[in-house]
């Protein structure tokens, strides 16, 4: 079975350019909002690795998606990585509240992002079996 990343922001720009970065390791799934990413999600679920989540999207924000996520119990499923350039204080502490351990800050380098992916899908599994 292949490994899944959905990537969930309303940028195109910032879609293809995380695809361009993962697709190598693994197949990308696009979603424009929280909406379209809870819909792929409730289809998908098994398949996707990771999720990677802007926050300030149209219809439904990373925010609010997170609070449904989390209310299906999906967060025990699959590890949500943010991917925002607004990384101020309250923005952390409501993510950290809505239990994301791994933030990306806009701009980021491949290293980077590859980093940190591929340690939170690290954490996630190594979480899953204790």
């Amino acid at each position: 079975m292949s490994k899944w990343i959905l990537v969930v922001d309303d940028n195109s720009v910032s879609r293809d350019l995380l695809a361009e970065l993962l697709e190598v390791d693994y197949e990308i799934i696009n979603a424009k909002n929280g909406i379209e990413a809870l819909s792929i999600l409730s289809f998908q679920l098994g398949k996707v690795e990771a999720v990677l989540l802007d926050l300030m999207m149209p219809q439904m924000d990373g925010f609010e998606f997170l609070k449904q996520f989390n209310s299906k119990g999906w967060d025990k499923k699959v590890p949500v990585i943010v991917v925002s350039s607004n990384d101020d204080e309250v923005n952390r502490e409501r993510c950290a509240e809505l239990g994301i351990k791994f933030f990306l800050k806009k701009p980021y380098t491949f290293k980077e992002a590859s980093i940190v992916i591929n340690s939170a899908i690290a954490d996630f599994k190594k979480d899953e079996k204790s």
